[in-house]
């Protein structure tokens, strides 16, 4: 196999795996915000139950949910503008300012949304 060869099928995993890593960050946002609405409306015999501290835990995760998805939104956002300036460079083939910008935050925004996912498992 050629270093291009086996390079490219490196990248390949690694979009998968980066994929991966987005799809269940999305879902565990999504998760955080279904279980904590549910819990707080008191619904069921379990919710009727808890203590009043779990609340405030409750609603700490439900906030990282959502900041969780809106980190991810983000990143597909910073994508799409650094994939569109480096379409938009011509035939230079140097990261511009602008796109080494976009990278800092989707890079940012990738791993703090799976830091907020987590931390708001933890709340519940």
């Amino acid at each position: 196999m050629t270093p291009e060869k086996r390079l490219e099928n490196l990248r390949k995993e690694q979009d998968a795996y980066s994929a991966k890593v987005s799809e269940t960050s999305r879902y565990i946002g999504y998760g955080l915000v279904a279980a904590a609405f549910s819990l707080l409306s008191r619904a069921t015999e379990f919710s009727k139950g808890m203590e009043a501290f779990a609340d405030n835990l409750l609603v700490w995760a439900a906030i990282c949910g959502c900041i969780a998805v809106s980190l991810d939104y983000l990143q597909m956002l910073m994508g799409w503008l650094a994939a569109s300036q480096a379409a938009n460079n011509g035939t230079e083939y140097k990261q511009t300012k602008r796109g080494k910008q976009f990278q800092a935050v989707l890079n940012f925004s990738f791993y703090s949304k799976q830091v907020v996912a987590i931390s708001g498992v933890l709340f519940c």
